[in-house]
């Protein structure tokens, strides 16, 4: 059954009360979309891709963290506490004599993907692009793990290795098919923006579909904050006419709303599939009304100073914990703390009474959170991860 996450005046202490009974449920935790839940993968493709002709690995590390921010994002923080760790897909490639068996799931996530089988590097690098995945394969084209992409290898993977219905599985996908309308609208295959919440809703359906099929039946599934409230979306308004921010806020609306509807009608036609929405969107409006509830001195601006494309800056700041921003899309690991924290509320949610529930403040920052995860792995322009 589909449940979602509501915001209430309880205290988050109280959501987690059951979070041990809840983390001895889950037997696997399986991730699949982009930088908001990669927790290496880009960067140990390109290590391994770039090292030999003497080219850093995306993202740069240091200041990063071999993921797009300063330290562990949430997903790690969320598998901790779960006392789950899930193999990097990229670790089953790259060292497969050295890398265990993977008993407790496998992460799929790939910063830059899209929904799709298109990757935001695909046309910045094409003699690589069939290495980097997207979410799903819809033309075939992408031997990642020997399979096309993050549900196909998943499914390939399905074949020696015996799906737990006991996993978690969690989604969180979507931010740069909308970027992409904007910094290169040919990767879509001529949708216009219009047809694109739609059909970026329906790949991620399609991926439930197909992951369900297999016999996973826990879902976590993220939906996308207001990515217009980003700082690389001022960025973008200043070098258009149009008014970018409110365009992609726009289109933001209408995906979590058909994602929401499109979930309903997947809970209802598969009653045994538990599907957990989690409400990151709301949670970035409140953070951004009272940033300094959860900590925060700074949410307009990224620590890394002066930010542009192609990972160029001038520093970092002196304050990373006090700043939402590590770049000009994702967020600190200190926000991934907060970001991480809510998860394990709303896991949580869903085995206790429905006062078990995160307070407004809360939520705010979990939904900051998604916004920064339309990440940034800007090669040539502006682009989201």
């Amino acid at each position: 059954m589909k449940k979602k996450l509501l915001v209430a005046g309880a205290i988050i202490s109280s959501c987690l009360v059951s979070l041990e009974a809840k983390a001895a449920s889950f037997t696997g935790l399986n991730i699949f979309g982009d930088s908001l839940v990669d927790a290496g993968n880009l960067f140990k493709a390109t290590d391994a891709l770039f090292s030999p002709i003497g080219l850093p690995a995306l993202p740069p590390s240091p200041p990063y963290a071999q993921k797009n921010s300063n330290g562990p994002i949430w997903i790690e923080n969320v598998a901790k506490s779960l006392g789950l760790s899930p193999t990097l897909a990229t670790d089953l490639i790259l060292n497969p004599a050295t890398t265990p068996p993977p008993t407790q799931g496998i992460n799929f996530a790939f910063a830059g993907a899209l929904s799709s089988d298109v990757h935001i590097l695909d046309d910045d690098i094409q003699l690589l692009a069939t290495l980097f995945p997207g979410l799903q394969a819809q033309l075939g084209n992408s031997p990642f793990l020997g399979f096309e992409d993050q549900v196909d290898a998943f499914t390939g993977l399905s074949a020696t290795l015996p799906v737990d219905p006991n996993a978690l599985n969690v989604i969180w996908v979507g931010g740069n098919d909308y970027n992409e309308a904007f910094f290169n609208p040919a990767s879509l295959g001529g949708l216009s923006q219009a047809e694109l919440p739609n059909v970026v809703t329906d790949n991620i359906i399609d991926g439930l579909t197909r992951l369900s099929s297999l016999g996973a039946k826990e879902f976590l599934v993220v939906n996308l904050p207001d990515i217009g409230e980003a700082p690389f979306a001022d960025f973008l308004d200043g070098q258009s006419p149009l008014d970018i921010p409110s365009i992609l806020n726009q289109l933001i609306f209408a995906h979590n709303e058909l994602l929401s509807a499109k979930l309903d009608i997947f809970s209802q036609s598969q009653p045994d599939t538990n599907i957990i929405t989690f409400d990151v969107n709301t949670l970035f409006a409140d953070i951004l009304a009272n940033p300094g509830e959860f900590g925060f001195a700074n949410v307009t601006e990224s620590c890394l100073i002066n930010f542009e494309a192609g990972f160029q800056f001038d520093g970092v700041c002196d304050n990373p914990n006090e700043f939402f921003f590590w770049d000009d899309t994702h967020p600190t690991t200190a926000a991934y703390q907060i970001v991480g924290d809510f998860a394990l509320a709303t896991l949580n949610n869903e085995t206790e009474p429905a006062t078990s529930v995160p307070e407004p403040s809360s939520l705010a920052t979990l939904l900051a959170m998604g916004m920064i995860g339309t990440g940034t792995l800007l090669v040539k322009r502006k682009l989201t991860v």
